[in-house]
């Protein structure tokens, strides 16, 4: 299933994901062209649905949040077929180059990330009409980036703002370095985020501050657990004691011991 938009000049794309698993999943992928710059390509799974919109748009160079296969997994089909740069943080630049493998649920979800050559993204990322300024937002992942255009009010937001009370997070993200990003993009000029899993949001402010919020007050009561002589794994179980089905699904690929452990 897929659905495009246009909002300001920004047309956006969503692709949905859905799996027969015992325990439903389903989770949307948004891709965005402006004026010419492709944020993320999505995964190779959504590839027959992705690519119609690709050519149908003039797309000059992509710049990518992260390496993550939802994000990723069309690079090397679009650096084959347009010959035009994608733009990586230079810290995942090795990691592209190689195939890597996954677990089952991952290529089932999101399929094979082929690898692909990219270029390390500058500090600024120009259109013909707009400028983006490219900022290190680690926290879903080390090499995590975000794009801001503050004319115009916009943050590209990759994985940042996906959800603002997580309670299941990916085994590789680190709950302080979100913290350190968010209050980092708290402070800049912006009013809608662009999403890579829910879209367009026009409260991006009001939805950073609640993340932020949130996860500052999880930290003071991890703190003061340790401090009362409490391991983490207790402190998870008292924090989140409710059956983790994302967990489940993943193999523990996801789970809220990795909020815990990592604040």
């Amino acid at each position: 299933m897929m659905n495009d938009n246009v909002y300001k000049g920004i047309t956006e794309w969503q692709g949905i994901r859905e799996m027969p698993w015992n325990r439903p999943f389903k989770m949307s992928i948004f891709l965005y062209v402006v004026d010419g710059l492709l944020i993320d390509t999505g995964p190779s799974t959504l590839g027959q649905e992705s690519i119609k919109f690709f050519k149908e748009n003039n797309i000059n160079q992509v710049a990518l949040t992260h390496v993550h296969e939802d994000h990723s997994g069309m690079a090397a089909w679009l650096q084959e077929k347009f010959k035009i740069p994608v733009y990586l943080h230079e810290d995942s630049i090795a990691e592209a180059a190689v195939e890597p493998e996954f677990l089952k649920y991952r290529l089932e979800i999101w399929g094979r990330r082929p690898a692909f050559k990219a270029q390390t993204i500058p500090a600024q990322i120009e259109t013909d009409k707009y400028c983006f300024q490219v900022i290190d937002t680690p926290g879903h992942y080390k090499h995590h980036k975000a794009f801001l255009e503050s004319n115009q009010g916009w943050l590209f937001s990759g994985d940042l703002l996906v959800n603002t009370k997580p309670r299941s997070v990916f085994c590789e993200e680190n709950m302080s370095e979100m913290i350190n990003s968010l209050e980092k993009i708290s402070t800049l000029d912006f009013d809608t985020v662009f999403c890579s899993h829910t879209g367009i949001l026009k409260n991006g402010q009001q939805l950073c501050h609640q993340k932020l919020e949130y996860l500052l007050d999880l930290r003071a009561k991890v703190q003061e657990m340790r401090q009362q002589g409490l391991e983490d794994r207790e402190i998870d179980s008292r924090l989140f004691p409710e059956e983790d089905k994302v967990g489940v699904l993943t193999d523990g690929d996801f789970s809220s011991f990795y909020i815990v452990s990592t604040l």
